[in-house]
């Protein structure tokens, strides 16, 4: 009995380490995370320079990490042991009231030099955008995580980034709000509804909406009202990214689609195919744990939608010739249905799978109006806004990026 009260955990941790380096030596390399769905780390090519600098350390690390056998229990019973200690933050999620998951973000994970160069990108893209095309054609819309709207389902104590610190940078950087639709303020005024999912990190079909709602009113359309739409649920059993960080069985989130009341159908063309898929939802997404590409189909490089019977909010026909782009990350894919209601062309762009020149592509396609989507810690992370400056070198030369300091 002594000696198994003084050998007996180590001697089970040695015993799970010796299985699961036995089970990684057998079992094949896992390339993607259905649970997280994200693509998972693979074994890193030694070189003398990597090893000198950290770099493959940190790669193995991130490595064994990812490839650790029955990674998902183990997440599981990290969590519930966490929990049981009485822990309300747990591998940078929330556990909120109401069963709310909630990504955290501290300062340190937003302000970066990476975050800082995407705002200036971005302002110069914006005001050489407008230059071009007017000031009421061209707006961005920076979304706050639901940690940041939704304070009051944060556990006591919890201190969240206030994220409006990164748009109050982007309106200094512009001179003013005039290019900025307030997204936060919208969202702010619905807290009280579900506008973000709870086990994911994307808003809902009605925080979208909500966003649509006051990027319309910024531009100068008469938006669609909330009773223009026939709401049908699609799903109730959606379990999103960020319970996959945890692995914590909680309530699954309830899907929508909203559709127009009024006539107007839609031709969806993706990665230029000349294949129409005559939808803007995929429902085959429904029955994988990635329900959320049932928007959109989820994050393609391009994408074009042609809108016949698109129309103002007050039933007036869109103004023919206008021609929408929306450069974005996922959280565009559950706001584009509304947006295009309003075009009878529109373009969806993600820098991160796009590779033509935007410049060339905004020129040789006629487009009239912009809006750049992206949810705040997103944007802050991204690493293909780069892309950006194509289009204020290609449409104004290479001084606008230098005054820019890009």
């Amino acid at each position: 009995m002594n000696i198994w009260k003084k050998f007996g955990v180590s001697a089970v941790f040695l015993s799970c380490l010796l299985l699961g380096f036995l089970a990684s030596a057998v079992l094949p390399d896992r390339s993607f995370s259905q649970t997280e769905n994200r693509y998972l780390q693979q074994k890193p090519a030694f070189s003398w320079e990597g090893l000198t600098d950290g770099s493959y350390g940190e790669a193995y690390e991130a490595y064994l990490g990812d490839q650790f056998p029955f990674r998902d229990r183990f997440v599981e019973l990290k969590t519930a042991a966490e929990r049981l200690l009485g822990r309300e933050d747990i591998n940078g999620v929330y556990f909120g009231k109401d069963g709310y998951l909630l990504e955290k973000f501290d300062r340190e994970n937003v302000e970066t030099e990476l975050a800082e160069k995407n705002l200036k990108l971005l302002a110069a893209f914006l005001e050489s955008e407008s230059g071009r095309l007017g000031e009421d054609r061209v707006r961005a819309l920076l979304v706050p995580s639901a940690s940041w709207i939704l304070r009051e389902k944060l556990p006591f104590l919890a201190a969240p980034y206030d994220q409006g610190e990164i748009t109050d940078r982007l309106v200094g950087l512009l001179g003013g709000s005039r290019l900025l639709t307030d997204g936060e303020a919208a969202l702010r005024e619905c807290r009280d509804e579900e506008i973000y999912y709870r086990t994911d990190h994307h808003w809902t079909v009605l925080g979208a909406y909500e966003g649509y709602r006051a990027w319309a009113l910024s531009a100068g359309f008469v938006p669609w009202e909330r009773e223009d739409f026939e709401r049908e649920t699609v799903s109730r059993d959606f379990y999103g990214t960020v319970q996959a960080k945890v692995n914590w069985k909680t309530e699954p989130d309830r899907m929508e689609r909203w559709t127009p009341g009024r006539q107007i159908s839609y031709q969806v063309f993706y990665d230029g195919s000349g294949e129409d898929r005559g939808s803007l939802y995929t429902e085959s997404a429904l029955e994988t744990r990635d329900k959320y590409r049932f928007y959109l189909d989820g994050n393609h490089g391009l994408t074009e939608i042609r809108t016949e019977g698109a129309s103002d909010g007050d039933g007036r026909e869109a103004e023919a010739g206008r021609r929408l782009c929306v450069i974005k990350d996922s959280y565009a894919n559950s706001f584009v249905p509304f947006a295009v209601n309003h075009y009878e062309t529109a373009f969806v762009l993600d820098l991160r799978y796009f590779n033509g020149n935007l410049g060339e592509f905004l020129e040789r396609n006629g487009i009239t109006d912009i809006l750049v989507l992206y949810r705040i810690p997103g944007f802050a992370a991204e690493e293909s806004l780069w892309k950006l400056e194509r289009a204020v070198s290609y449409e104004y030369g290479s001084e606008v990026a230098k005054e820019k300091d890009l």
